[in-house]
């Protein structure tokens, strides 16, 4: 009758009191009451005494928030939390917390041990509901809050260092799979017991033994494409160990690299590793020599990658603004494609351009470099795209077609030493080599490498074009001219066929039609050929190239255009000149009759002399400028870019204007040549005459 009297009160005790503190001012009254607190403390009941009680009494004195208390029984626990109720925490029964874990393990902070000394029930649970007063009390029975693994943090302090440890408080994964039952921290971040169960029997959820891939994958789904690739490691390297002494095939996929608590370094890494700093050394812990992929072992001497820092975010890679270049920019080491798909044909399988675990293909339209680079994408609508014909006709010829499927691995290189992989010369300019791999004899129709624009030599531009750098000096090759990502003014829609280059694109850096702008930037001493009669632009050429062309040129020297067969002269500047300078030539009305200064008398070059420079009376040989001895030639006398060696000369008055001895190309006036040295006084009466055949015969 009177425990039902009290059943009956406390029913209407909880009606009438006001709902603010209830809770604590019934557990006060509740506390009151001899006849509950007796359930655990026997001795406290007025017939208790000198009972005799199956659970042995504990008399260890300790002091619990300043007052002195007595260590609870953890066999007082397991009295009512037997397993015969469904809330019975039988995981006691387990080694999570029980038995195993002494204070030695971890550091154990402000919270009660046993009488032993080691961590038992009320280490982290309290038999009574804490004073209301404190700021921390809570029910039921906690000592510390449980939520965002503040309890755990009490003893596992030494596990949150960042890098080292699974991190904690960050938003789980939307496609998350963990179980219905899984804990989760404030605003559904991971804490300690979302993968820590602390009343079950087993120590991390969804772990069999040493497999984790069930918990990984619950959260990592995405990193498990990494499955039967060359970087899984259980398959690829089964034998191989880890920091903790197991195999690879011991343990799951993500064991091989990733341990969840104290690994090396960042990435909770479970390999051995020398430089943890370096984002690249976990990478190149396995591709150097002596790692476990040293068949690809790693040696970047193509694209720069150290100290490189992105100056905007690239969201199709997931870099943000100011993050620095580093393997995983461009690789995404859990997938062997970049969509996702396997289909791996045999174990080591060579890589493509849409594979060898690519974040995006390098592809036709060269969709991964393009991300970056994305001032080169005019590439694809250029001569260079593979999908010319030219291209196709190469990759026939080499025996390359794999490279098909790549717009830029077609010329670099990103691992490999040298600039590209078309680079076989060894020559110093990797550039030239690059270009002359296509641009050959053989396999291409627009072969370099005959009588072309002198190379490798240092230069004067005025928008300083860019060339091949050797110390603080920048010398001449073939990006200095071409740009070969931008074709320049397209005038073709195809997308497949060769493109016809003239003066406005052929992947010029600078336009050289109308005004050859291009040949201007180093040689403007040459801009007074415009407005004369050798200015001989036409639709698509420039005054320049009517007569040179930086190309198998047909001589070297002057680098000139082709002759005509039949054009008279003995020497290749005779030849040049008199292709228009002849009957059915376009300088048909300026033909000298007489041209060729006998050949058997020859003079020593101005240098020589030391009286001035080469230009001032060049001389010449069979094959091309005279240094020391050589031979008056047409170039000799005149100088085919300036009408006047006088400034106010320069262009004619009228059209076909003729010429004087002030004038007509001429280098000099005739008193000034060397002419003099053979000829004495008479030299200037001899120079008259020197183009007019019958006087010469008659004087």
């Amino acid at each position: 009758m009177k425990t039902l009297r009290h059943i009956v009160l406390s029913s209407l005790l909880l009606l009438f009191l006001p709902p603010d503190g209830w809770g604590q001012k019934f557990m006060t009254m509740q506390r009151r009451a001899p006849e509950d607190c007796s359930t655990c403390h026997v001795s406290w009941h007025s017939t208790g005494k000198g009972v005799e009680t199956l659970i042995p009494r504990v008399n260890t004195n300790i002091i619990i928030d300043g007052k002195p208390s007595m260590v609870t029984s953890e066999a007082m626990c397991l009295s009512c939390h037997d397993g015969y109720v469904a809330d019975s925490r039988e995981v006691f029964l387990s080694k999570n917390h029980h038995g195993n874990m002494k204070p030695g393990d971890v550091k154990v902070k402000d919270l009660p041990l046993n009488s032993e000394g080691e961590i038992y029930c009320g280490t982290c649970h309290s038999v009574h509901s804490l004073p209301p007063e404190r700021p921390d009390s809570f029910a039921p029975f906690m000592r510390v809050e449980t939520k965002n693994s503040q309890l755990c943090m009490k003893c596992h302090e030494g596990q949150t260092k960042s890098n080292v440890n699974h991190p904690i408080h960050v938003a789980q994964g939307t496609a998350n799979r963990m179980p219905p039952d899984t804990r989760w921290g404030d605003g559904n971040k991971v804490e300690c017991m979302t993968c820590h169960p602390i009343h079950e029997n087993q120590k991390v959820q969804l772990v069999e033994g040493k497999n984790r891939t069930a918990l990984c994958s619950a959260c990592h789904a995405d990193q498990f494409e990494i499955s039967l690739t060359d970087h899984d490691l259980t398959v690829s390297h089964p034998y191989e160990k880890t920091v903790n002494g197991l195999t690879f095939q011991e343990q799951d996929i993500c064991a091989s690299c990733h341990v969840t608590h104290e690994g090396e370094g960042k990435f909770m890494w479970a390999l051995d590793i020398k430089d943890t700093k370096s984002l690249n050394a976990y990478c190149l812990e396995c591709h150097s020599t002596t790692g476990l992929a040293k068949a690809k072992a790693f040696k970047h001497e193509g694209h720069l990658i150290n100290g490189i820092k992105f100056e905007k975010a690239i969201p199709e890679l997931a870099i943000t603004a100011g993050e620095e270049l580093k393997c995983v920019s461009c690789h995404d080491p859990h997938r062997w494609e970049h969509q996702g798909k396997r289909n791996l044909t045999a174990a080591n399988e060579e890589g493509t351009a849409v594979s060898s675990f690519l974040r995006l293909p390098d592809d036709a339209n060269g969709s991964l470099c393009t991300t970056c680079h994305s001032e080169k994408q005019t590439v694809v609508n250029s001569d260079h795209s593979i999908q010319r014909g030219g291209f196709k006709t190469y990759f026939a010829n080499a025996g390359n077609s794999q490279q098909q499927q790549s717009q830029c691995s077609v010329c670099h290189a990103t691992h490999k030493a040298g600039f590209a992989v078309s680079a076989g010369k060894g020559s110093p300019d990797k550039i030239a080599d690059v270009c002359q791999g296509c641009h050959n004899d053989a396999l291409s129709p627009t072969t370099v490498g005959h009588a072309d624009h002198p190379m490798d030599i240092p230069f004067d531009s005025k928008s300083k074009l860019p060339g091949r750098l050797v110390g603080k000096q920048t010398l001449l090759s073939c990006n200095t001219c071409h740009d070969p990502h931008d074709w320049g003014t397209v005038k073709s829609s195809s997308s497949t066929a060769d493109m016809q280059g003239d003066d406005e694109n052929s992947f010029l850096r600078v336009s050289n039609f109308p005004e050859p702008g291009l040949c201007f930037d180093c040689h403007s001493e040459q801009k007074t050929i415009l407005m004369t009669d050798h200015d001989l632009s036409e639709p698509g050429k420039s005054a320049c190239s009517m007569c040179h062309t930086p190309h198998n040129a047909s001589a070297q020297a002057g680098i000139l255009a082709r002759w005509e067969d039949d054009a008279p002269g003995a020497t290749y500047n005779e030849k040049h000149c008199f292709t228009c300078h002849k009957s059915d030539g376009i300088a048909a009305g300026n033909i000298p009759v007489a041209f060729q200064h006998p050949h058997q008398y020859g003079t020593v070059t101005t240098m020589v002399r030391n009286i001035g420079s080469w230009t001032d009376f060049p001389l010449f040989t069979a094959t091309g400028p005279a240094e020391t001895f050589g031979y008056i030639d047409c170039f000799t006398c005149h100088n085919p870019h300036k009408w006047s060696f006088d400034e106010r000369l320069q262009v004619p008055k009228t059209e076909n204007d003729e010429g004087t001895r002030l004038t007509s190309f001429l280098r000099e006036p005739s008193e000034k040549t060397l002419c003099s040295d053979c000829h004495g006084e008479s030299a200037l009466w001899k120079y008259n005459y020197y183009h007019d055949p019958l006087k010469r015969k008659r004087y």
